[in-house]
């Protein structure tokens, strides 16, 4: 527990910037390992031919500053959503004067630890593990999750997003977020575990819904 302490002990800037610089980190070794130009003429060899597809590919890594541009500004906005949420469960928990704004921006950023954690194992995954695959491959795969019992035609595409969100890691980040709100303020566990449960796990499940749908009208 010394090491939850000293880890939600650290400057919400410092958090940032780390978490920041790991995802763009990773961002360039999935492009590196993950998109090559043999994954790429796996996904689409039956479809194109190889001087196609290696066109494509050519282009496609042209454009790939975009992905370190956006996403920062999809972690700000992720951040700044997930803290209003869990604040909104502050408020109607009546601990607005125990449990600061401040506080559970910087216990979301603190937890994202987890997701990193997730994308990290998936990278490794299929560095080392998964053989020959294909970038549909990389998109239906999530490292201990629901959807690792099923094949891709086993799925419909609307079920693969909630499928791949109930996992061991969602979890766990589900227990740090709880955590982080006790370290950080003089709030027990049972109180903060309360606050996460009416207002992060409603709003994930809101979210499934709607991509669900969207899935299944750009599907139809």
């Amino acid at each position: 527990m010394k090491i939850l302490d000293g880890y939600f002990g650290l400057p919400g800037r410092g958090l940032f910037t780390g978490i920041i610089l790991i995802n763009l980190l990773l961002i360039w070794l999935s492009q590196i390992i993950t998109m090559d130009e043999t994954v790429f003429f796996n996904t689409y060899s039956e479809q194109l031919t190889f001087q196609r597809s290696m066109e494509l590919f050519s282009v496609m890594k042209s454009l790939s500053w975009v992905a370190y541009l956006v996403s920062p500004l999809i972690l700000i906005i992720k951040f700044s959503v997930l803290s209003l949420i869990i604040y909104t469960g502050v408020f109607f928990s009546d601990l607005q004067k125990e449990i600061t704004l401040g506080m559970v921006f910087t216990t979301v950023i603190a937890s994202e630890v987890i997701i990193v954690l997730a994308s990290v194992t998936k990278l490794i995954w299929f560095t080392f593990f998964a053989g020959n695959y294909t970038l549909n491959d990389v998109s239906f795969f999530y490292p201990l999750s629901l959807i690792n019992f099923f094949s891709q035609p086993e799925v419909a595409k609307y079920w693969v997003y909630p499928l791949q969100t109930i996992n061991l890691f969602q979890f766990c980040y589900i227990l740090m977020l709880a955590a982080g709100l006790t370290k950080i303020s003089s709030v027990n566990r049972e109180k903060t575990d309360k606050i996460i449960l009416v207002s992060y796990i409603p709003a994930v499940v809101f979210w499934i819904t709607i991509i669900m749908f969207l899935t299944i009208d750009i599907s139809s």
